[in-house]
């Protein structure tokens, strides 16, 4: 396999990851709901051809995914798709912001997610992000995650049924957000180590 220390190892067909990244310095990334909404239809309209979204949180300042890639993508098409995306967001930010220069750090963080046991975690980790941060007491009620649409019955983008699913339907789902779990330990559950 090549060697990739600048960008993480690449993308593969059909697997799952947690994708993250946040804003320069002590920038924000979302100002306005607006912003938030932007993001969320971008990052879909670049993406909807070559990854799934199973969970999502973002945060004034940073954002978390929980994506799987599709059969038929490939390292460079996604690469290529992620770079659109992000130009596209930072010049419409720039310019209502009256901004000029970078606006996210520069390389997108991944972690491959290597077991179910992960992939649960991953999903509470992002769902309770809010809470972690303080910006929210309550990550049930936060509005810039994915936690509410996943347990609605609205339309949405997301993967709703495979992720239900993955902890055995909407019920267990909500019992497992529930847990409080100290942060070290979810951290080894999570592995924040870049894939």
């Amino acid at each position: 396999m090549e060697n990739y220390p600048k960008y993480g190892c690449p993308f593969e067909a059909g697997e799952f990851y947690h994708i993250y990244n946040s804003a320069v310095g002590s920038e924000k990334l979302f100002v306005s709901a607006e912003n938030y909404r932007f993001f969320l239809d971008r990052f879909h309209f670049y993406t909807k051809d070559i990854l799934s979204i199973y969970a999502y949180c973002l945060l004034s300042n940073h954002f978390h995914f929980l994506i799987k890639i599709q059969e038929s993508s490939d390292n460079k098409t996604i690469a290529e798709q992620l770079r659109k995306f992000f130009i596209s967001y930072a010049k419409s930010f720039n310019k209502n912001r009256l901004r000029r220069g970078a606006l996210f750090e520069k390389h997108l963080k991944r972690v491959k997610i290597n077991s179910e046991e992960q992939l649960l975690w991953t999903i509470y980790y992002i769902h309770r992000n809010p809470v972690h941060h303080r910006i929210s007491s309550d990550y049930k009620r936060y509005k810039w995650s994915s936690y509410r649409s996943l347990i609605s019955d609205k339309k949405t983008k997301l993967e709703r049924l495979e992720a239900l699913n993955a902890f055995s339907g909407a019920e267990e789902f909500v019992k497992f957000h529930q847990r409080n779990i100290e942060e070290d330990i979810l951290n080894q559950k999570i592995n924040f180590w870049e894939s």
